[in-house]
């Protein structure tokens, strides 16, 4: 499989409307235009019609790669994971996580970066937060 360039892949999808919607045309041009030999790779059918298709959805032909971006570590979520470790600091992480409906990566993060001097300072006596689980 070989990565085609953005101006490669744009050529691909005009090819393909002004050639009436013919694959066939649109490789045949494309092998034309970027001199590439007879024996050599040029776009699938399955690849012209994927440029088109991600043309006509976002108005370019490489398609956004990614989800939504999530974000775990809100105020809200650093507040509550505070409140139940305040409410019972012996609990494991992995407790804490299955209560507050978050992932235990989360919860670990969490503890790891917004609050650790915070409840380092606070349980060290106690030693209530020194495992926190695997």
């Amino acid at each position: 499989m070989e990565s085609w360039t953005s101006a490669q892949r744009a050529f691909g999808a005009k090819s393909f409307y002004t050639n009436n919607d013919s694959y066939v045309v649109a490789q045949r041009d494309f092998r034309k235009k970027f001199g590439i030999h007879r024996n050599s790779e040029v776009p699938s059918a399955h690849a012209i019609k994927t440029w088109v298709k991600n043309f006509e959805e976002t108005g370019q032909t490489v398609k956004k790669k990614g989800g939504s971006v999530k974000i775990v570590t809100t105020s809200q979520n650093i507040d509550a994971v505070r409140a139940s470790f305040e409410q019972s600091p012996r609990r494991s992480a992995v407790r804490h996580s299955k209560k507050l409906g978050l992932s235990q990566s989360s919860v670990r993060r969490i503890l790891h970066l917004d609050l650790q001097c915070e409840y380092r300072k606070r349980f060290q006596e106690s030693r209530s937060m020194c495992y926190v689980g695997p």
